[in-house]
């Protein structure tokens, strides 16, 4: 019973190790983790989260859910 997911709560990001060594993981999201893993880790967090919001509003624009 412990062993299954609670429904609605997500499960926790791999670590970065993990991340790399998982085969459905695109190569973008390998390559901007490795290069992210070599920085500083306050400034990639940063740098992901404005390409986040950049990304999530072009595709809300695409589908008409973001003006």
């Amino acid at each position: 019973m412990a062993d299954r997911p609670i429904r609605g709560v997500a499960p926790p990001p791999p670590p970065v190790a993990g991340l790399l060594a998982d085969p459905a993981a695109s190569f973008a999201v390998k390559d901007v983790t490795r290069r992210g893993a070599a920085r500083d880790c306050v400034d990639a967090t940063i740098d992901a989260r404005v390409l986040c919001a950049v990304f999530e509003t072009a595709a809300g624009r695409m589908f008409g859910g973001l003006s």
